[in-house]
């Protein structure tokens, strides 16, 4: 199977129906996969009713890299939010995603989006992340900040220009991270991730830390 068909299933929504006419729905979308500088306008199939745009910044290479993924989707089949991961200081992964259901609505002029707020939030979450492995030996702790009050821990494989390594983190999330299941195909503006298990629950305050 196209690897490009299967991405288009990325980042889905589960559909809220609610306002939206479920006939209007763009006939093209800009078009630009990870690696990509720059986008093409492409005709949307009859099983597209949107448009979706993916933002990541992650540093899990050790460095700030910046991607955009822009498709044509199925709102049925795509997640749309901010999906933060803080793995450690100075660590983390951060996703936004949008759709629209106008003709080429995901537009090539996408502004980045501003991080998280480093103001503590008062709760806290064991922190690892290991590259490599899909499991994380270390156990240390992270304050979390701003909107991630949440705690996660994820295992997964990460897909780039054909080679897959497996990967493991534990830290502060956003709730938007709730609607990745374990068995998702990912693909974000940078690489696809494949998770293979995700837990997240609500981050517990400093003293309660070591329960989670």
């Amino acid at each position: 199977m196209d690897v490009r068909l299967v991405l288009c299933f990325l980042w889905a929504l589960l559909a809220t129906a609610n306002g939206v006419n479920f006939w209007a729905r763009p006939s093209s979308c800009y078009s630009r996969f990870p690696g990509q500088s720059n986008h093409e306008e492409r005709r949307c199939g009859v099983w597209h009713d949107s448009c979706i745009a993916v933002q990541e910044v992650n540093t899990v290479g050790g460095v700030v890299q910046r991607g955009i993924f822009q498709s044509c989707t199925s709102s049925l089949h795509s997640l749309e939010g901010d999906l933060d991961f803080e793995f450690a200081e100075g660590v983390y992964v951060r996703v936004h995603s949008k759709i629209c259901r106008e003709t080429n609505c995901n537009t090539e002029e996408i502004k980045e989006r501003s991080r998280l707020s480093v103001m503590p939030n008062g709760r806290q979450c064991p922190s690892c992340y290991v590259l490599g492995s899909h499991h994380c030996l270390q156990n240390n702790i992270l304050h979390c900040q701003g909107a991630a009050n949440q705690c996660v821990d994820v295992v997964g494989t990460v897909l780039e220009n054909d080679v897959h390594l497996p990967f493991a983190g534990r830290g502060c999330a956003t709730k938007d991270v709730a609607k990745i299941k374990a068995g998702m195909g990912l693909m974000s503006g940078l690489y696809i991730y494949q998770i293979k298990s995700i837990q997240l629950s609500p981050a517990p305050k400093a003293e309660n830390v070591n329960n989670f």
